[in-house]
């Protein structure tokens, strides 16, 4: 790859973020309000885990010369069987993941249009967001990393704007009254959204997928793991504990876009709007 079409160390962090944030915070609340605020345990556990987890794969890029991300690192141990079945499966949950990533942007679109979709449409809608998703990665690593460095925002101001301005409307009494919704053991609700908790950092491993397309990827693949790894847990963190101190857990429940459905709480429905065309960019 030419020296001018590889990323920066700075672009490379801001796509394993994007990748995480993108897979995982934009329906989150909606999917944690089932447990309720006590899901904050399994939050801790899994930023912990997935931080040890983003080390593994740093120290992985630093020792392995034959590059090519997860496959690389396999391959030098295990051969060309390992890189295989490190890439096959990779392969299958990326199928996974890019659909629910691309459903979740559907129902923030839906939201933000004020419009339903039926199943059939739905799927036809998902379809083209996959495509259009696409498209934007055929002008290389590089040009992929300049978007995601713009669209990366259309996250970051909804998560750092509420995690900065929502204190003023956050509630101890919703807070505690979101604790814990279904009145679970505590075992089993920090169990049930560790689930959860753990497939919002699904995306970590892409800083490794694009070793090849960075410079000096023996340092600047480990900064870019354990650098976007750390923006996505704090994010996290912070704005969906606050949205449970804001808004009842069971309204989060049945949105299909929570951050506009609270920025619409505390702004107005203009403002939730403008939020909800952020998400979608993401």
């Amino acid at each position: 790859m030419s020296q001018s079409n590889k990323m920066s160390v700075m672009q490379l962090t801001i796509l394993t973020a994007v990748n995480m944030m993108g897979s995982g915070i934009i329906m989150l609340p909606t999917k944690l309000a089932q447990v309720g605020a006590l899901s904050i345990v399994s939050w801790l556990v899994t930023a912990v885990g997935s931080m040890c987890l983003a080390y593994v794969f740093a120290k992985c890029g630093m020792y392995s010369k034959k590059g090519g991300g997860m496959g690389g690192y396999a391959e030098y141990s295990f051969g060309k069987a390992g890189n295989f079945m490190a890439n096959y499966t990779y392969g299958v949950s990326l199928v996974f993941a890019n659909t629910a990533i691309a459903i979740s942007a559907v129902g923030y679109a839906c939201g933000f249009l004020g419009t339903t979709l039926n199943p059939l449409f739905t799927a036809i809608a998902t379809i083209g967001v996959l495509w259009l998703a696409t498209v934007l990665n055929f002008g290389g690593p590089k040009y992929t990393g300049g978007v995601s460095s713009i669209t990366v925002w259309g996250v970051i101001i909804p998560c750092i704007g509420l995690a900065v301005i929502g204190w003023g409307w956050f509630s101890t009494d919703m807070y505690m009254a979101n604790w814990n919704v279904n009145n679970m053991a505590f075992g089993e609700a920090a169990t049930n959204s560790i689930t959860m908790t753990l497939w919002a950092f699904l995306g970590m491993e892409s800083a490794c997928a694009n070793a090849d397309a960075v410079d000096n990827p023996e340092v600047n693949v480990p900064k870019a793991v354990l650098g976007g790894t750390l923006l996505a847990a704090a994010c996290y963190i912070v704005s969906t504990n606050i949205m449970f101190g804001i808004v009842p857990a069971s309204e989060l429940l049945k949105s299909t876009a929570p951050f506009g459905m609270v920025f619409a709480h505390m702004f107005g429905g203009t403002v939730g709007h403008i939020i909800m065309g952020l998400m979608v960019l993401s």
